[in-house]
């Protein structure tokens, strides 16, 4: 198991151990795992958009003009079998996307347990 996964799991668990220590204070189940849910939807979000950073969404795209200027510098063009390629490469989820994924969704489905 690598590092980023068994530190997600450890904070997800002290995040469960401190929903639980709460519970036994009394304070309502539906308000724990209504904070639960949107904590973890934020890390959930905050995940999502880590892997969407490295997806390459704007390769390819023409940043740079000036108006008037119909020709193009030579480092603005991309051939387009490279944007191709570069576009469809793999997914790259990278260490902290992936710590804040496995938090969150641990986080979302306790929420959704404690209610049922």
């Amino acid at each position: 198991m690598s590092k980023q996964k068994r530190l997600g799991l450890l904070i997800a668990l002290a995040g469960i151990v401190v929903a639980l220590i709460a519970m036994v204070f009394k304070v309502s189940a539906i308000t724990i795992s209504n904070y639960l849910f949107l904590i973890g939807l934020l890390f959930t979000v905050i995940g999502l958009i880590g892997v969407l950073s490295k997806g390459h969404l704007f390769t390819g795209w023409r940043i740079f003009h000036r108006k008037g200027d119909d020709e193009r510098f030579e480092n603005e063009k991309i051939p387009a079998d490279k944007i191709g390629g570069i576009k469809n490469a793999k997914i790259v989820v990278r260490p902290f996307a992936q710590l804040t994924l496995i938090i969150g969704i641990i986080w979302i489905a306790f929420a959704i347990i404690i209610t049922l």
